[in-house]
């Protein structure tokens, strides 16, 4: 890109922010030679050059979404060979895990349009219903999908043969295949409509041996239908409590039916007449029979408890507590695997687990059984996240804290390696008894502030996080993934508010409401420090790279410099409005603080003065971060906007609405991903960044241009990798498409005549012109090759003859003077002092290359001297209009070299001698212009610097 040298006092303060080695404050010009392409659609640009579009996000697009296992809809259990195959909801999608290590297989695609209500599984087919529709996958992919024609939403599914059965809360729809491979969609069979006042379908289930025929579990009845010919053969007598699950038993003719009263009756289909009756005083929400030989039964109830009954003694024999949150709805789900001893259980916290039942231990007189183990499970937060971080640069792992109570890292690579942080405390009361599982009232309060460090990972603690209501903050272990040694409690008992961890991870910053702010040492754990200066809650809290100032912001609108060492106030800056977080990036020492002004002030941590305010959201901020190389700083607010502030120009140079309130966001430290956590939803969504692929034009974003964007989904519909992000679904570049969404605007070769302008050729080519003599020199090959003594007997010819030394044609050409043929490069200089202007000239002579450039300038015949001059003059009208600064000294250069001693023998020609004479003057002033634009800056520099 054209680099435009804009020396003025903006430009000093982007030396100060750290950025003029990268970019002098830069303004972006696309060289039209190399430029790709382009499908301008003029009917979208106004007169001002803007789009007059809305579109998305042009610096990061949607990849996926991680942290989703299942949620309340009941999952499915089928068989491929020996291997259990378990198939769960999550919103649009679904999700298939293998049941002998819960990997995830395959995540359907495409998103349904409305949630799913239920699936069935079938061998390789996947049936699930979305609407008034039924959708056959097969490998995650929807195959096809049959419209039923309901007024109303399916939420029973039923498969077995032929059949597919799908109810509404009053009518049961019938589809069926006609041909055995199903390949083909199935067709509406018939549909059958229940009697009045049955109630609503609980659920649909096909007993053994029963041919044709289903029964229909109401709130209130039992009801056995033919689907063949739609007839009601059977209804049972009304239930005195709502029925809330069935289940097909082991033994023929009975079924297991669950009440919301808690009792749980074994029913005779063929007598109506109940067989025997348990209670466990909870509202049931699903039961299962164990298949393996054992007659236990299982059922879950709405508060998340998990009863086990041995059916042939009629007593209950085991609980385990809490395996599923209550506030979810408890247990949506449990089943038995057919013929094993392991049982699966879900519920709408998003955690799918596995139980396994260990062998009996039978004596003469007694028979133990063994509680249920945990065999494994995936899970995730149940509540949206309020905090994440990035746990390495690659971006592998994401820490994240969530209002559930619980501390998570998630892989970004595979789903397995995600696992929930243990809160378990040493030598506490906190013990696990057998058979029980730890309960959600044991786990520490919620977490409202986290700090994260890298550094000393693995040789202690390097995790501190802050609870509601808590005056001591704790610490973990991010190697181990257990809860750390130290509680780290405030001098003034203060509940925490903010933490942070030196960059060195030595020690731990703890800021209090009551305005303190403690320093710990996290090996040791022991308090060392006190810093006492805000009048209300510190609310956010920051330690430089170095350990020596203490950087803090609080509701009372100020901004604190501490000297670490001395715990003194070094500097008090005062803010517009208080200040709600705070954020240092140690690499630049650019400090960025939230106000509840909505607004973001960038603050110069070494000069303790503003260098940028960012205005954009309507409301209050909820999260920001700084990009990898502190250029800039993504932000997402209250009013569903996520901003991206180019720190350089301190403009918006990319805004989006999203559907739901961003919560937490983080950028990873190698700049690719970008993740957010919102208020609805449990997950964590990733973004790509286009800029780690491909050239994205900017501009300034007005809240006009702002529009909806499209949210990650969990099968990463619509992105399909990290590439296809950047890139169109046909692998097609679409820079053309940004641009052109941009304003169609294509920045000119040169802004203003006063901006030197340095041109687009590498830094190699310019320095290859200026030194091409050394390296021809260090390129000579020291002697000339020799012919072999004696060659070999298969290359020798007998009619060969000795071959004559054939001169080069370069060098010839090199050597030949005054020759009659004019090259492309000699007329073009010729045309172009004939008609004034030399801009064709320059533009030919910049798209040759060093060795072709030094042919030409040596073409140049001496014996017409006049050429020297209209070459000089070519090259100080381009000096003159300040274009391609670096090429045109070293053209000069090049060609001073070549031609200095026939310009030295040729004095006395005129022509030759005003064009080297304007040449000095219009570089002499040149450098002087520049030498007084930098002398300014670097004044200008030396200032801001004073304390």
């Amino acid at each position: 890109m054209n680099l435009l040298l804009n020396l003025d006092l903006s430009v000093a303060l982007d030396l100060r922010l750290g950025f003029i080695y990268r970019m002098p404050s830069v303004a972006v010009s696309l060289d039209t030679d190399s430029m790709k392409r382009r499908k301008v659609a003029s009917e979208l640009v106004d007169h001002k050059g803007h789009s007059t579009r809305k579109q998305g996000s042009r610096i990061f697009a949607p990849f996926r979404s991680i942290g989703y296992v299942t949620n309340e809809v009941p999952f499915s259990v089928s068989t491929l060979g020996q291997t259990f195959i378990i198939t769960t909801v999550v919103g649009n999608s679904f999700q298939i895990y293998d049941a002998g290590t819960l990997h995830l297989l395959f995540v359907s695609t495409p998103q349904t349009s409305s949630p799913i209500n239920a699936i069935s599984t079938h061998f390789h087919f996947v049936y699930a219903i979305w609407g008034s529709t039924l959708g056959v996958f097969r490998r995650g992919r929807l195959q096809y999908s049959v419209e039923s024609g309901s007024s109303s939403s399916l939420k029973r599914l039923l498969i077995f043969g032929d059949y597919v059965c799908a109810s509404s809360d009053e009518i049961v729809y019938v589809f069926r295949f006609n041909s055995p491979d199903k390949s083909v969609p199935p067709e509406l069979y018939t549909s059958i409509t229940l009697p009045t006042g049955a109630g609503d379908i609980v659920k649909l289930v096909h007993p053994h041996t029963y041919l044709n025929k289903i029964v229909v579990a109401t709130t209130t009845y039992v009801l056995l239908f033919n689907i063949r010919t739609g007839k009601l053969l059977f209804q049972s007598q009304p239930f005195e409590t709502l029925l809330t699950d069935v289940d097909v038993a082991p033994v023929l003719d009975t079924l297991g039916l669950a009440f919301s009263d808690g009792k749980i009756q074994a029913y005779d289909l063929r007598h109506d007449k109940t067989l025997w009756e348990l209670s466990c005083r909870q509202k049931v929400t699903s039961i299962s029979f164990r298949t393996d030989g054992n007659s236990h039964l299982a059922a879950g109830t709405a508060d998340g408890d998990l009863y086990f009954y041995d059916l042939n003694r009629k007593r209950r024999v085991h609980i385990l507590r809490d395996v599923h949150s209550a506030a979810h709805g408890g247990i949506s789900c449990v089943s038995f695997l057919n013929g094993q001893p392991v049982f699966v259980t879900s519920g709408g916290d998003n955690s799918l687990k596995e139980y396994v039942f260990d062998p009996e231990i039978s004596t003469s007189t007694t028979l133990v059984i063994s509680p249920p183990r945990h065999l494994r499970s995936r899970g995730g937060h149940s509540q949206p996240s309020v905090s994440i971080f990035f746990t390495e640069e690659s971006g592998h792992f994401l820490l994240s804290a969530s209002l559930d109570k619980s501390l998570w890292t998630f892989s970004l690579r595979k789903d397995a390696q995600s696992h929930e942080l243990s809160q378990r405390e040493k030598g506490s009361a906190n013990t696990r008894k057998a058979g029980l599982t730890s309960s959600l009232r044991e786990k520490f309060p919620q977490i409202t502030a986290m700090a994260y460090e890298h550094n000393r990972q693995g040789d202690w603690e390097n995790i501190v996080t802050a609870h509601k209501d808590q005056a001591f903050a704790r610490t973990w272990d991010g190697q181990r993934g257990i809860v750390g040694r130290w509680q780290l409690k405030t001098s003034d008992k203060g509940i925490v508010r903010s933490v942070a961890i030196s960059f060195c991870g030595n020690f731990a910053l703890v800021g209090s409401a009551h305005g303190s702010i403690d320093a710990f040492n996290l090996q040791s754990g022991i308090h060392r420090k006190r810093f006492r200066s805000h009048k209300k809650a510190v609310t956010g809290v920051a330690l430089d790279s170095l350990n020596k100032t203490v950087i803090s912001c609080g509701l009372d609108s100020e901004l604190h410099f501490h000297d670490f060492k001395t715990t003194a106030l070094k500097y008090n800056l005062y803010l517009p409005a208080p200040a709600t977080s705070l954020l240092l990036h140690r690499s630049t020492d650019m400090l960025a603080v939230a106000m509840e002004n909505c607004q973001i002030l960038v603050i110069d941590s070494t000069t303790m003065r503003v260098v940028r305010e960012l205005k954009g959201h309507s409301k209050a901020v909820t999260a920001f971060d700084f990009s990898a190389d502190g250029r800039w700083i993504v932000s997402a607010g209250l009013d569903s906007t996520v901003r991206t502030w180019d720190l350089p120009t301190g403009t918006c140079i990319d805004a989006v609405r999203v559907e739901s309130i961003v919560t937490a966001l983080r950028l990873s430290g190698n700049g690719e991903w970008l993740a957010t956590a919102h208020e609805e939803g449990v997950g964590i969504n990733l973004w790509t960044n286009r800029m780690m692929f491909k050239q994205v034009a900017f501009r300034q974003i007005t809240d006009e241009e702002i529009d909806l964007v499209s949210m990650p989904t969990i099968s990463g519909e619509g992105a399909g990798g990290p590439l296809e992000g950047a890139f169109g679904s046909d692998g097609s570049d679409v820079e053309d498409e940004d641009v052109s969404d941009s304003g169609a605007y294509v920045s000119p070769e040169q802004l203003n005549q006063k901006l030197l302008t340095l041109s687009l050729a590498p830094r190699n080519k310019y320095m290859t012109l200026v030194n091409l003599d050394v390296i021809k020199q260090r390129n000579k090959p020291k002697e000339a090759p020799k012919a072999p003594e004696q060659a070999p007997f298969f290359l020798t010819l007998a009619s060969a003859k000795p071959t004559e030394k054939k001169e080069d044609a370069p060098t010839k050409a090199r050597m030949k003077s005054g020759s009659s043929k004019f090259t492309e490069f000699r007329r073009k200089l010729i045309e172009g002092h004939a008609i004034g202007d030399y801009t064709e000239f320059v533009s030919y002579l910049k798209t040759l290359s060093p060795s072709v450039t030094d042919l030409e300038f040596r073409s140049l015949d001496a014996l017409e001297i006049d050429q020297f001059a209209h070459f000089v003059s070519a090259l100080t009208d381009h000096m003159e209009k300040r274009r391609d600064y670096e090429l045109v000294q070293a053209w000069m250069s090049m060609f001073l070299k070549i031609h200095g001693d026939v310009i030295a023998e040729n004095r006395e020609v005129s022509d030759v001698n005003e064009a080297l004479t304007r040449w000095q003057e219009v570089e002499k002033n040149e450098k002087k212009r520049l030498d007084d634009l930098v002398g300014y800056c670097n004044g200008v520099v030396k200032f801001l610097r004073l304390d």
